[in-house]
């Protein structure tokens, strides 16, 4: 904890960034809508890429302003496929950003959680959203333990445990409602 404590000190609008990120990284996997958890998954990606900047790590940053724009398209996207599709252009933008912004492992490990989360968002059933951003919280993870982000780290952990347990919500109604039918 004291080393919260001591981000805070050094870097208070860092920490500020994100605290509300891992608030919006809570809450999002709480909703049963595609269009909140994109809205909320939007809020915490801005949060983050100014926490990101104001502790200079440019990977973090570039890679969730990626990710906000590509949330954005898939808000918009709305029932037309053909804008949905839209997101995949995104996926080679996080890649070059990560090889502009190479500094070593954080970079792989922003740049992949970056990516899964990218194709999670462009589902739309949202068991297999769930499924495919579940797969990228380990790296997420690992990549905040590496540059010190502790609330970005506090976020991904406790948004891991909220979205496993959202998904199994999920899969328990599903089989449900097929045994209902």
């Amino acid at each position: 904890m004291t080393f919260l404590i001591d981000q805070a000190a050094v870097l208070p609008l860092a920490t500020l960034f994100g605290t509300a990120g891992l608030a919006a990284q809570l809450v999002w996997p709480l909703f049963r809508s595609r269009e909140t958890m994109l809205t909320v998954q939007l809020g915490a990606s801005c949060c983050y890429a100014a926490s990101y900047f104001l502790m200079g790590q440019q990977t973090g940053t570039a890679v969730c302003l990626t990710g906000a724009i590509q949330t954005t398209v898939a808000l918009l996207a709305g029932d037309r496929p053909w804008l949905g599709k839209m997101g995949y252009v995104f996926l080679p933008v996080a890649l070059a950003i990560g090889m502009l912004t190479f500094s070593g492992l954080p970079t792989i490990l922003a740049v992949t959680a970056c990516c899964l989360i990218m194709i999670g968002r462009l589902q739309s059933d949202t068991l297999r959203m769930r499924r495919i951003q579940l797969c990228a919280a380990p790296l997420g993870a690992t990549h905040d333990i590496l540059i010190g982000a502790w609330p970005c780290l506090a976020g991904a952990l406790a948004a891991f445990s909220i979205a496993f347990t959202a998904l199994r919500r999920e899969q328990r109604e599903r089989r449900a409602a097929l045994g209902a039918a």
